[in-house]
């Protein structure tokens, strides 16, 4: 066989296994994109090869992440439905997957500030707030066990998917607070003083949270967040709900959205005794609108979703 023929030949054989290469990852593609394909299988391949889910200015929020988080939503909302007595506030699988695709391009949407302004979260600073997380007594058995029972996560897990982007996201709320003028002592301070209000005997936290909340959801209801279970709500926020007794007020409790004043006014537990679900009024001072600031930055950027 001459050389060029050798050629060629080689020449076809790496042509044809350019196009079938090609040919399946675009049949993938439509799989995923269009078919919705959520199989095992599935979910290997697309850690192998980079579809993205959402694009965020260009840039890619990984299918597998939309998928590994979509799973562990669903598992807990499962987890819900079957151990807890009363079901309010459990959405529907349109409502877990749009909450979802909101939570990611906000995420993302911060990683790219703190990126470009050199913000960055680092190893002892994850410890340091894990620690005061498992601080409490018993806490860290409590958490372990709910994270286990609840998303099928490690301690790790929760520390990779839920602890670093709340630190990152405080880290540039402070920034931008900071540019905008808001100080943090100024923030506790307004805190602090309508804590004493709050805390006053015979004081109405209802009318109190009508007339200070800067929660526009929950402050023309006094408050009233309704129901919720662990794993729900901001980490800090949720700590200090699940470690306070009914009818305790605290004092200011800083969250990625502000400092709260909370008032817990019902606690549901499970068999073995664990205040699993609360119903909470809140007063919200917050400064530095960041939601607002999240809202600009998703109209000002291309932001393309790829999934249904």
């Amino acid at each position: 066989m001459s050389y060029d023929l050798f050629k060629k030949r080689n020449l076809k054989i790496a042509s044809a296994i350019f196009f079938a290469i090609l040919l399946f990852i675009t049949l993938f593609g439509i799989g995923i994109y269009k078919l919705s394909w959520k199989s095992r299988t599935t979910y290997v391949i697309s850690r192998i090869l980079p579809y993205p889910a959402i694009l965020v200015d260009w840039e890619g929020i990984a299918f597998h992440t939309y998928v590994d988080d979509l799973q562990t939503l669903e598992k807990y909302w499962n987890y819900q439905r079957e151990n807890r007595i009363v079901l309010l506030g459990i959405p529907d699988k349109k409502e877990i997957r749009e909450n979802l695709v909101n939570k990611l391009i906000t995420e993302k949407i911060i990683k790219i500030y703190a990126r470009k302004n050199g913000i960055t979260v680092d190893d002892e600073e994850l410890y340091l707030e894990w620690e005061k997380l498992k601080a409490r007594p018993e806490a860290e058995e409590e958490i372990t066990r709910f994270l286990n029972d609840a998303y099928g996560w490690t301690d790790l897990k929760f520390i990779d998917r839920v602890l670093y982007p709340f630190l990152l996201q405080q880290k540039v709320k402070a920034v931008l607070a900071q540019e905008a003028g808001d100080s943090e002592e100024n923030l506790l301070e307004n805190a602090r003083e309508i804590y004493i209000l709050a805390a006053e005997k015979g004081a109405d936290f209802s009318e109190l949270a009508k007339k200070f909340s800067e929660d526009d959801f929950s402050a023309p209801n006094g408050g009233d967040l309704g129901y919720f279970g662990r794993g729900t709500m901001d980490p800090y926020f949720e700590e200090a709900v699940f470690s306070m007794r009914i009818n305790e007020i605290s004092g200011p409790v800083k969250s990625s959205y502000g400092y709260h004043i909370i008032k817990v006014e019902d606690l549901l537990y499970n068999d073995e005794t664990v205040a699993t679900q609360a119903r909470v009024r809140h007063i919200l001072i917050k400064g530095f609108d960041f939601d607002e600031w999240i809202k600009s930055q998703k109209q000002d950027m291309a932001i393309y979703r790829l999934v249904l």
